[in-house]
């Protein structure tokens, strides 16, 4: 939603009845009598502007449905209104019953002393699961195809959670998981998730790096042979030197299947790219 705070840029001709009315009022307390309607036909384009309109003044209730298009917007607004970001997506393949990834408004309240004001813009990427046989995925399957895993040196995001997620277990939060061949391109059939498991973290808006944390692991095959999985984690650049061939599938952040969970997740950084999770899409932010 867009809250019109001070008249945008609009095609003169758009939205300016109330003026016409406030002139007609003038006329009227002076003693000048109106022969008819001031309408927008009788003024001239480009003799109204933003600076004559008072803030506040022009009001969304004001302005008749479909009288305002897209092309009579502002850039800097017009640009906020489509979607960005289409590479990035549900990644329906991975995900099982319930489980739920949605671009959303907020967390917005400040209430039970947990700030929960996404760390950027007014949105973030919602996850939920409802039992351990769900499981939401959101991803990237485009962008990254082909790369070598070898490239990425910086991962961090930030994670929203609650006390009830926690109580349900102290690691029940989303992971963030690079799809890949381990054996390279040259090798066929090759397949594994390497995934990172945060720690523990209190209720709110927590900032994960896991660029250096000890708590990533390969899937499968390749994880038991590569000596990075569930029972002994890695660091990214140990996980990177156990697959130097390594490239990417994917990048997506999942959760599940485990617990139950509601919560989100904003500012993914993946080397000098932040992605931050809004209503309208997926807006890339440079380092």
């Amino acid at each position: 939603m867009i809250h019109v705070t001070s008249a945008p840029k609009l095609n003169s001709r758009a939205g300016i009845v109330l003026g016409a009315t406030t002139i007609l009022a003038l006329s009227a307390g002076s003693g000048a009598v109106a022969a008819g309607l001031v309408t927008s036909a009788d003024i001239e384009d480009g003799t109204i502007r933003t600076r004559d309109m008072r803030d506040d003044s022009i009001r969304t209730a004001q302005i008749n449905d479909g009288s305002v298009r897209q092309n009579d917007l502002d850039p800097s607004i017009s640009s906020q209104l489509g979607y960005t970001g289409a590479a990035w997506s549900i990644v329906d393949r991975n995900t099982n019953g319930n489980g739920d990834a949605f671009l959303r408004a907020g967390p917005s309240s400040e209430n039970f002393g947990v700030s929960s004001k996404p760390p950027l813009g007014v949105g973030s990427l919602g996850l939920r699961t409802g039992s351990n046989t769900d499981k939401a995925v959101f991803g990237n399957q485009t962008d990254f195809v082909d790369r070598q895993l070898g490239e990425i040196s910086t991962v961090k995001y930030s994670v929203f959670t609650t006390g009830e997620n926690r109580g349900r277990s102290a690691e029940n939060l989303p992971n963030m998981q690079f799809e890949v061949d381990p054996n390279g391109p040259g090798t066929a059939g090759g397949y594994s998730t390497l995934t990172f498991v945060p720690e523990a973290q209190n209720p709110g808006w927590n900032d994960i790096d896991a660029s250096t944390a000890p708590r990533w692991y390969y899937t499968g095959s390749f994880g038991a042979s590569s000596g990075c999985n569930q029972t002994t984690y890695c660091t990214l650049d140990e996980a990177k030197a156990a697959a130097p061939e390594a490239t990417i599938y994917t990048v997506q952040i999942s959760k599940g299947t485990d617990y139950a969970f509601s919560g989100a997740v904003d500012a993914l950084t993946i080397n000098t790219t932040t992605y931050d999770f809004e209503p309208t899409g997926v807006r890339e932010v440079q380092n």
